[in-house]
């Protein structure tokens, strides 16, 4: 009771600081969990039992993440995503082993430091991106997708090591067969628990359902999720990944949404634990007594998981900033560096004195993540911008068009209003103050150009006053009447359309006396009572 009340009190006092602060709260669970463990003030007496149940937090992010997917999304990822993900393991594992080898370790904890120091962290990866709204997109899913395939290969880690530990540290004729067995018992596993899912899970629920009672429905949404975890460990392979399968067969279901809202609780506060037990992990003292090593080995270890990554997604053909974002993200060891390296110790594979530098290392990387994004990414974007302001001449492009359409914005909206006027044949030209859609669009193809479309001088350069019309489809209602206002300004023989927002909004872009607003919640209300009229009336929708 007196450490479940240290770490509540420990989470209350830094996560808000660190969220005051613009840090996140990754940070200020990792911060806190650095002051109360046995390296800090020593106010938790009994890790080995706090970080078991840490551990559930993990489960329970992989289960909400299987939650929000499905199979055919999976398959959507396609074979060149799924591909990076192995590639980076093989390459990243390759470099790192040889790496320790050169260093004068031998073959056996080479290849055991360099498969724990491949992986990423699939807690703090799926956190940012979930905090920045980047789970959804295309970026998040190839992320996810290297994720997946990380915690597949922990397997033949576990099991190599258990080989290793069994011959003395030496690799033996029985290397492969162990190998391929533990691969098809993987195989087998991962077979049986989607068929009897599929067979058995929706049935079951529905019984469960039946009965209205919320604490059997949240006992059977526990039973599958830990149950299916349970399952994976025993064959080999990893609880995160089983707790993924889970909720990939729950997704499938019409369940998912009551088992998503019943389980984030579980989740976060969780996922809170693990972090403060990463924290935990960090020996200040071994820290400070070698600082320069280990601060070379957190560089050295995240830059070369970064490029390593960056360019083979280069290779792969992701766009340049791209695919280095993506090494920022996967470039700090994870979760599983602390089960490989913790086991390699105990069989004596891995030397302790290396282990022990090592988890200090995988766990200040892990630490350095959140902040190292957040530097990165602003980074990226400056440079995004120059490299959309040169990305073309708006000037002469549009001194070239008349009778053309100017749009303003290139989200979804923008999107369709230039694919329909394509498909007619009429010339448009797009403006976005997004550099990342800029350089999207413009390798697609696109007329698109930066640029602030509440300045004269920019809508100028677009040719506006020769254009037939102007669409400003941006998705800020302030915004798009700043533009509204410059255009109504300079350009009054202008049609203008705008995409209003709410009624306020498309009310004061009315009055501003642009040719029509569309209101997007008047549209989807009216369109829905419209449905439910015409099955009134007529009986059939």
């Amino acid at each position: 009771m007196r450490d479940v009340l240290v770490l509540l009190a420990a989470a209350l006092a830094a996560v808000p600081l660190f969220e005051r602060l613009r840090l996140g709260p990754v940070l200020g669970y990792l911060a806190a969990g650095v002051v109360i463990g046995p390296h800090g003030l020593a106010l938790i007496g009994e890790m080995e039992g706090t970080r078991a149940l840490a551990d559930l937090g993990v489960v329970f992010l992989l289960f909400t993440i299987g939650l929000e997917l499905t199979f055919e999304r999976l398959k959507s990822f396609g074979g060149m995503v799924y591909g990076l993900g192995l590639g980076q393991i093989v390459l990243s594992a390759g470099v790192i082993a040889w790496a320790v080898a050169y260093s004068g370790h031998d073959m056996a904890a080479a290849i055991i430091v360099g498969g724990a120091l491949a992986m990423s962290s699939t807690a703090i990866v799926l956190q940012v991106l979930g905090e920045r709204g980047q789970l959804q997109t295309s970026f998040g899913n190839v992320a996810l997708a290297i994720l997946i395939l990380q915690d597949l290969a922990v397997s033949p880690l576990l099991v190599l090591l258990e080989i290793l530990e069994r011959d003395g540290g030496r690799f033996g004729a029985s290397l492969w067969p162990a190998l391929l067995l533990a691969a098809v018992k993987a195989a087998a596993a991962i077979v049986a628990i989607l068929v009897v899912g599929r067979i058995a899970l929706q049935p079951m629920m529905r019984i469960v359902s039946g009965t209205r009672s919320p604490e059997l429905f949240m006992a059977m949404t526990l039973l599958v999720a830990l149950g299916t975890s349970w399952g994976t460990e025993m064959a080999g392979l990893s609880m995160a990944f089983g707790a993924f399968l889970a909720g990939l067969l729950i997704a499938e279901t019409e369940y998912r949404h009551q088992v998503a809202a019943d389980i984030e609780p579980f989740r976060g506060i969780l996922l809170g634990l693990f972090f403060m037990t990463v924290g935990m992990t960090i020996d200040l003292g071994l820290a400070f007594a070698q600082v320069w090593l280990v601060t070379a080995l957190v560089v050295a270890l995240m830059g070369t998981k970064a490029l390593l990554l960056g360019g083979l997604a280069m290779a792969f053909r992701f766009p340049f900033w791209r695919a280095f974002r993506l090494g920022g993200f996967l470039a700090q060891g994870g979760e599983f560096a602390f089960v490989l390296l913790g086991i390699g110790m105990v069989s004596h594979v891995v030397p302790s004195a290396l282990g022990h530098l090592l988890v200090v290392v995988v766990a200040l990387s892990m630490a350095a993540t959140p902040l190292l994004v957040t530097v990165t990414g602003r980074f990226i974007e400056m440079l995004e911008n120059q490299q959309a302001m040169r990305a073309g001449d708006l000037g002469r492009h549009a001194g070239e068009m008349d009778r053309h359409v100017v749009i303003i914005g290139f989200g979804e909206v923008g999107r369709i209003i230039a694919r329909v006027l394509k498909a007619y044949d009429i010339p448009y030209l797009v403006m976005d103050m997004s550099p990342r859609r800029v350089l999207q669009g413009r390798a697609e193809g696109e007329p698109i150009f930066y640029g602030d479309a509440a300045l004269a001088s920019v809508l100028r350069a677009a040719g506006t006053e020769r254009a037939r019309s102007v669409v400003v489809a941006t998705p800020d209602p302030v915004g798009t009447l700043r533009i509204v206002a410059t255009l109504r300004r300079d350009f009054s023989h202008v049609p203008t359309y705008a995409r209003g927002g709410d009624e306020r909004t498309t009310m004061e872009l009315h009055r501003a006396g642009i040719v029509d607003a569309v209101s997007e919640k008047t549209e989807v209300g009216l369109r829905l009572v419209g449905s439910i009229l015409e099955l009134e009336m007529t009986g059939q929708p």
